[in-house]
């Protein structure tokens, strides 16, 4: 009788439940298990988003080549926001900087996260000086003028200068800032003529002028240098910009590759 006393109070223990103390602690190991899980598939969901947006970056950058073999020159930014490109009646560009012309490419507007994406050309293509005019100045990839020869072999960059009004891109070997002094083994691209640049997740805030991070900062400061770094990180910043350029080799490449006379 007594060891079937022992027996029943064991079990009225067992379905008494759970002390607040087990509770608090059960609650606690599934919120921690929750919030890893949900941070899991935020970064499964952004490196899903980034992959996607580099698509998209390549397809604009085949629409520039495509552009150039159907026209003979590359468009200038959108200054307003109608999609296509903005000219002055001298044949320059309205700015040297602005949104693609996507409507002129034939291709979707901005990337991703619907944001436009940022253009810049070369400085001299915005002047009214006559370098757009000029086949021995860079800027003369961006001239429509009728009739007339645009660029031509000896074009710069990479023909008989290295060109005027040009950019330099930057990679994430780069330390601190991506400037004159950066070193050649910290730069990926040099006399680049046109950048297309993605701002990323949080495009907005960098179109408003309030990027945070270096490399943001450096590709939105309307400056001749860009930045672009492998993953997501920059001098232990946030940094998600994705970008792709142009050079006076790959519009004389394809402008040959057509047929188009380049003399």
């Amino acid at each position: 009788m007594q060891c079937f006393r022992v027996i029943r109070l064991k079990s009225m223990s067992l379905q008494s439940g759970f002390s607040l103390l087990e509770l608090s602690v059960a609650l606690t190991i599934i919120a921690i298990l929750s919030f890893g899980l949900s941070s899991a598939l935020n970064n499964v969901s952004d490196f899903d988003k980034y992959d996607e947006n580099r698509v998209i970056l390549q397809k604009n950058y085949k629409a520039f080549l495509t552009f150039v073999q159907v026209n003979g020159y590359l468009p200038c930014p959108d200054t307003d926001g109608d999609g296509l490109e903005n000219r002055e009646a001298t044949f320059e560009c309205t700015s040297k900087n602005g949104q693609v012309p996507y409507q002129d490419l034939g291709v979707s507007f901005g990337d991703v996260w619907q944001q436009a994406l940022y253009y810049s050309v070369n400085n001299n293509a915005d002047n009214s000086s006559g370098e757009i005019l000029d086949p021995l100045e860079s800027a003369s990839y961006f001239s429509n003028q009728p009739g007339a020869l645009h660029f031509d072999i000896d074009t710069p960059p990479f023909g008989s200068s290295t060109g005027s009004g040009n950019y330099t891109v930057c990679n994430e070997l780069a330390v601190g800032v991506c400037n004159s002094s950066t070193p050649s083994s910290a730069k990926s691209g040099f006399s680049v003529i046109a950048v297309v640049v993605s701002f990323g997740k949080n495009g907005s805030q960098a179109w408003a002028g309030n990027a945070a991070s270096a490399g943001e900062i450096e590709n939105s400061d309307n400056d001749n240098y860009f930045w672009q770094a492998v993953g997501s990180n920059v001098q232990s910043q946030e940094f998600d910009d994705q970008l792709f350029w142009l050079t006076g080799y790959d519009i004389k490449y394809v402008s040959l590759k057509s047929g188009r006379a380049i003399q």
